[in-house]
């Protein structure tokens, strides 16, 4: 019959889910900040076209005078 070590089992597995839980909570916050970044860009897109319309409008304005 083989005879397993568990102390030395469950050390390593504790220290492995130390290491795992480190991890996700880099994950985490790369994630949260590459998506608020992706709002950012979205809302000053949105924004240059809002200009964008407004400047077309008033060049019609122009043109119309």
């Amino acid at each position: 019959m083989l005879k397993i070590d568990w102390k030395y089992r469950a050390i390593n597995r504790r220290l492995e889910n130390k290491k795992l839980k480190k991890r996700i909570k880099e994950l985490t916050i790369s994630r949260d900040s590459w998506k608020l970044k992706a709002i950012e860009r979205i809302e000053t897109i949105n924004q240059q076209k809002k200009y964008v319309t407004a400047i077309k409008k008033n060049i019609q304005k122009i043109m119309q005078i």
